[in-house]
Order: C-alpha cells, then structure tokens, then sequence
C-alpha cells in the first residue's frame, strides 16, 4: 500500500511549536509506532478555535471558523512522521485518533518535548486537558497496531478480557 504524507513545509505548528521537535520525539519512541500499519494517523488540534467543547455532543461539528493547525502524526515507510496542516475540521479530519489540547496542554507538551513528552500527553488526558475522540472501531485500531501506543498513554482500548 503506498502511503502519500502530507506535504508540510510549516516549520512551525501555532501552540505546538517546532515540528523538529515533535519529530525527534516521535523517533525517540519509535518502538511504539513499528506494528502501526502505513496510513495509520494522529491527529493533535488545539481547542481554541476547534468548535470542540468538552461536554459537548460532536456529530456534525462545523469548526467555529478559525484558521488553525492540526499536528498530524502519518506511519509511513516504516516510521512516524510528523506533519502540520490546515484542520478541516471534526468530520473531516481523516486521522484514527484525534487530540483535542487546551492551551495549559499545548504549553505542557512543548516543555515536555526533550523528555518524557508521552507521559505528559498520558497526565493531561488524565487531568481532562486533552480531549481524546477515536474515530475508527476497536478491532481496527488492533488491526493497525495501535495496542502498545495506547497502552502507553493509558487508554487500554482492549479491555482487561482478550
């Protein structure tokens, strides 16, 4: 299957800074993403500007019209890429999983990106600042490989029975 990553010459995500940066961390956990299958996709998006509220029913959201950037991380040959993009919104976001981050998680995330950035991700959907939305089924998520990744932010999506 021939996988077409985004072209994203943005350096730079606003709220998520360096794209560099996320990439060196994505290479630094790149265990992670090995079983993924080519195609499978991230999504990161700031609140501000999303139309996503928490609380709030989701189905056909429209963005509230602001020009933001959706952080997409894309398997391809082999490895998780980091890419930035226009965000075309909820229904359209064509990624697995999306994360909705408020601004106390965005600058969390940047702080955290020469760490342990994971675990910061896995507190902040703790703490209820990152929104987190799947958008393909349980047995298409184990089908691409997302077990060891989720399990690592502690969203054990098989359930404790396999």
């Amino acid at each position: 299957m021939q996988v077409e990553l985004d072209e994203m010459p943005v350096a730079e995500a606003p709220g998520f800074g360096e794209r560099a940066a996320w990439q060196a961390m994505l290479d630094r956990h790149a265990e992670l993403f090995t079983d993924m299958t080519p195609g499978s996709s991230v999504g990161f998006v700031p609140r501000t500007g999303s139309g996503i509220q928490p609380g709030k029913h989701v189905a056909g959201l429209v963005g509230d019209g602001a020009d933001i950037e959706m952080m997409k991380w894309t398997v391809g040959d082999g490895v998780m890429r980091c890419g930035v993009q226009p965000y075309p919104g909820f229904q359209d976001a064509k990624v697995d999983l999306l994360f909705v981050a408020d601004d106390v998680a965005l600058l969390t995330m940047r702080a955290a990106l020469d760490g342990d950035t994971l675990s910061s991700i896995k507190r902040l959907i703790r703490q209820g600042s990152i929104m987190f939305f799947v958008l393909r089924t349980k047995f298409e998520l184990q089908d691409a490989g997302y077990e060891e990744f989720l399990d690592t932010l502690g969203l054990a999506f098989l359930g404790a029975c396999r």
